[in-house]
């Protein structure tokens, strides 16, 4: 079979129906063509560039109701006439060195097809460098460099993905990418996926404008060096009021005959009025005031060490060109939510009374547990409208989950691009379909045999829907998957040791010793 990456070289000609947004040609039989594969064809003054979508290769010979004994005859005969027809999807059209869309001229039969050069696909997904986000290379050309557009992230971005096909790394690269830049980030993280990127994969400083905030009650994975480097993020109970103290304790509107109880106990809190006197307050309220509470003072006191003596300011974790990441793990999804919910009001307040004048972009990690089809309160309020009305403001968000399907449709929709992992569940796929404008049918189609790493990228990040390579993140990975063969590895170790009678003698010296 010939080579097809070699660029330029002949594959066929264009048969049949051809329309301004596809192509069908026959390929030359020695060429071994691939789905996916990028061709180019010669209309007039222009190339127009198309992307491999489907390949069927049949027999007029060989027909389907044929039966096994004529077929063996046939094969063994050498009498088997085959033909491989290719339909691809056009994507762009350079024209005097400019690119432009395709969809409006018509290729006629028996044009030659080529491979796409090498440097007409790195134009047609290039951008400008002050505009261009790196992110991976093009899917099966390692040689074609692919970066996104950072002007497309005005209008949102969601990162969806099942689990395990590469949706962390995938947003720790645009993270490193943003920063490089200039942007001004704030990561929301639940699961500590980020908390590692102050360093680099190697273990040095990636970047001295990189601060990582994490709550007392924090179960990221730090080692005693990381500990050092990080911040606490906490909160001053005397600084709440009693809106944030509803919000804490989960107490919706609905709930007067609980709010006006925990208002009292608020009212008449005295001493340093913090949790201490707070509580003390509550023990002393009524036996059937404090019943109908307890199950919320119960939460409190769960989370009692999320209090110190300072709340942590806004301006330690929005910052010129600082990246921010506030480490979310360990807490109970209503703490969570809350804590979301202030850091959102804060960089939401100060973008709109223009006292930090600088695009802020925010990543949402897991966020269908903040802003899914059945979340109530203020935190998906404030998300539909950061959503909606965030982008005149210079508030952008990065919306990445696991479960498509269980967003609001609203925000996903508000997301004019998006980069889409391996996903197999139907349910997640009809929500991409109904929700990503830019997302077609074929795109659905494709996203169970992407491999892991790989992504389609579709919407105002792209000129065209492209598929993507994904590189490897440059900083350190903070979550990810346990290492389950080496630690199966190491308890067969120890369950041989213990069966090792040295080992059982020795273990009833040292006790006797004792």
């Amino acid at each position: 079979m010939r080579d097809v990456q070699e660029s330029g070289s002949e594959i066929g000609y264009t048969v049949g129906d051809n329309m301004p947004e596809s192509v069908r040609f026959v390929v030359r039989p020695d060429v071994d063509l691939k789905r996916w594969e990028y061709v180019s064809v010669d209309n007039r003054n222009s190339k127009v560039i198309a992307r491999v979508e489907r390949i069927v290769s049949r027999s007029d010979l060989l027909k389907e109701g044929i039966d096994y004994n004529s077929v063996e005859k046939f094969v063994n005969a050498d009498i088997n006439e085959s033909v491989t027809v290719a339909i691809a999807k056009t994507t762009g059209t350079i024209k005097d060195d400019e690119v432009f869309k395709s969809g409006r001229e018509i290729i006629r039969p028996g044009t030659v097809v080529r491979i796409a050069e090498t440097r007409l696909l790195k134009k047609l997904f290039g951008f400008p460098e002050e505009d261009s986000i790196y992110i991976g290379n093009l899917a099966d050309h390692e040689d074609i460099p692919i970066g996104v557009s950072l002007s497309g992230l005005r209008r949102h971005l969601a990162i969806l993905s099942q689990t395990g096909a590469g949706k962390s790394n995938t947003a720790a690269v645009l993270i490193e990418e943003i920063l490089k830049k200039g942007g001004t980030i704030v990561v929301l993280d639940p699961h500590a996926d980020y908390v590692l990127m102050k360093r680099s994969s190697s273990g040095k400083i990636f970047s001295e404008n990189t601060k990582v905030f994490r709550t007392p009650m924090s179960t990221g994975r730090y080692s005693a060096e990381m500990s050092a480097i990080t911040e606490r993020f906490t909160l001053r109970f005397q600084d709440l009021d009693e809106d944030d103290l509803f919000d804490i304790m989960r107490i919706n509107e609905k709930w007067t005959t609980l709010r006006d109880i925990v208002r009292e106990a608020l009212q008449k809190t005295g001493g340093k009025r913090d949790l201490k006197d707070f509580l003390e307050s509550v023990d002393r309220l009524t036996p059937d005031k404090r019943g109908k509470i307890s199950g919320r003072i119960a939460l409190l006191r769960s989370i009692k060490d999320i209090f110190s003596q300072r709340t942590t300011d806004i301006s330690e974790y929005l910052g010129p060109g600082q990246l921010s990441v506030l480490d979310l793990s360990g807490l109970d999804q209503d703490v969570t939510a809350y804590f979301t919910l202030r850091v959102l009001e804060e960089i939401y307040d100060k973008k709109v009374s223009g006292e930090f004048k600088l695009p802020v972009f925010v990543f949402i990690e897991e966020a269908h547990n903040f802003v899914g089809l059945e979340s109530f309160g203020k935190l998906p309020v404030l998300i539909k409208k950061i959503a909606g009305e965030g982008r005149k403001f210079g508030v952008f968000l990065v919306v990445i989950t696991q479960r498509p399907g269980k967003i609001d449709q609203d925000v996903l929709s508000q997301c004019n691009s998006q980069i889409i992992l391996r996903i197999t569940n139907p349910i997640d796929q009809r929500a991409i379909a109904e929700s990503c404008e830019f997302v077609s049918q074929a795109i659905i189609d494709d996203l169970p045999s992407l491999n892991t790493g790989e992504a389609v990228i579709t919407g105002q990040i792209v000129r065209f829907p492209t598929v993507v390579k994904i590189r490897r993140r440059e900083t350190m990975e903070g979550g990810g998957d346990i290492d389950l063969l080496s630690l199966l590895r190491e308890a067969r170790e120890m369950r041989n040791k213990l069966k090792d009678p040295k080992f059982e003698k020795d273990r009833i010296s040292k006790l006797m010793e004792g």
